[in-house]
C-alpha cells in the first residue's frame, strides 16, 4: 500500500523592493532642481530670476519694518523696478507687535521651541526697535528675506510641500537655487571686482542706493566689502538651514 503524504505549495518569496531609500530620493529631487536652475538661464527670460528674488527681497523689507514699528508696503514694477516704502517709527505699532509675539508664545505653549523663539521676540521687539540697530535691520532685511525664501524652497523639496509630487520638489530646488546662487554672485562680485562694486553703485531702483551701500556708507561705517563678506556667509547658510528645518519636521511629522 502506497502512503500518501502531504504537499504544501511554497510559499510565495517576499517581494524585492526596487523602491531607493526615501532620503536618496529627497537627494535626487534636491540635484535635480540643481541642474534645472543652471538650465534656466538658457532659456528663462532675463527679468524671471529678478522678479523671483525682488518679491522676498521687498516683502523682507517691509516684514521687518513692519515688525520694528515702521509701517512698509512693498511695490514691484513689470519694467523691473521695486521699492518698499518705510514710515517713520510708530510707537503704538511696535508695542502691538510685542504683544502680539507675546500672544502667539502663550498659543503655543505646548510646543516649547515655538514658545521661545516668540517670547524671545516678543521681548527683544522694544529695545531693538527703539535703537539705531533697527534701521540695520531694515535694510537688511531685503537680502534676508531672499535667503530665508530660499531656505524654505529648500524646506518643501525635502518635506514634498503640499502635493508631495516629484514636480513640486524640484520645483522648489530649483526656486531655491537661484536666489540662493543670485546672492552668492552678487556677494562674490562685491567682494572681488572692482568693476561689479561700479555697477552695483549706479544700478539701484528709481536711482535710490542699493541695500549693501546703505549698510556700509549710511549705517555701519564700513567698506562695501566688509558687508558683502558677511552677507556671503549668510547666503551659504540658506540651504544647510533650509535641508536642516526640512528634516527635522519629516522625522516629527
Amino acid at each position: 500500500m502506497r502512503g500518501t503524504h502531504g504537499y504544501r505549495p511554497a510559499e510565495p518569496a517576499a517581494p524585492c523592493s526596487l523602491e531607493p531609500d526615501e532620503s536618496t530620493t529627497r537627494w535626487r529631487w534636491l540635484a535635480l532642481g540643481f541642474v534645472a536652475a543652471a538650465v534656466a538661464h538658457l532659456f528663462l527670460p532675463c527679468n524671471f530670476t529678478w522678479f523671483l528674488c525682488a518679491l522676498p527681497h521687498e516683502m523682507g523689507h517691509a516684514s521687518v519694518g513692519c515688525l520694528l514699528g515702521h509701517p512698509s508696503a512693498p511695490a514691484i514694477a513689470l519694467h523691473g523696478e521695486a521699492w518698499t516704502g518705510i514710515a517713520e517709527l510708530r510707537g503704538w505699532l511696535v508695542w502691538l507687535m510685542a504683544a502680539a509675539a507675546a500672544t502667539g508664545a502663550y498659543l503655543v505653549r505646548a510646543r516649547l521651541p515655538a514658545c521661545i523663539a516668540l517670547g524671545i521676540t516678543a521681548l527683544a521687539i522694544p529695545p531693538i526697535a527703539f535703537s539705531p540697530v533697527s534701521s540695520v535691520l531694515i535694510s537688511a532685511g531685503g537680502h534676508l528675506g531672499e535667503l530665508a525664501f530660499a531656505a524654505y524652497c529648500y524646506h518643501l523639496c525635502w518635506t514634498g510641500g503640499r502635493t508631495d509630487t516629484p514636480q513640486e520638489r524640484i520645483a522648489c530646488a530649483m526656486a531655491g537655487a537661484l536666489i540662493q546662487t543670485t546672492n552668492l554672485r552678487l556677494c562674490f562680485g562685491l567682494l572681488s571686482d572692482a568693476g561689479a562694486r561700479a555697477h552695483y553703485a549706479s544700478s539701484g531702483s528709481l536711482g535710490m542706493k542699493n541695500d549693501y551701500l546703505v549698510l556700509a556708507e549710511d549705517l555701519c561705517g564700513c567698506q562695501l566689502q566688509s558687508v558683502a563678506l558677511l552677507m556671503l556667509f549668510a547666503s551659504v547658510l540658506a540651504l544647510p538651514i533650509g535641508l536642516f528645518t526640512g528634516w527635522r519636521s519629516s522625522r516629527t511629522g
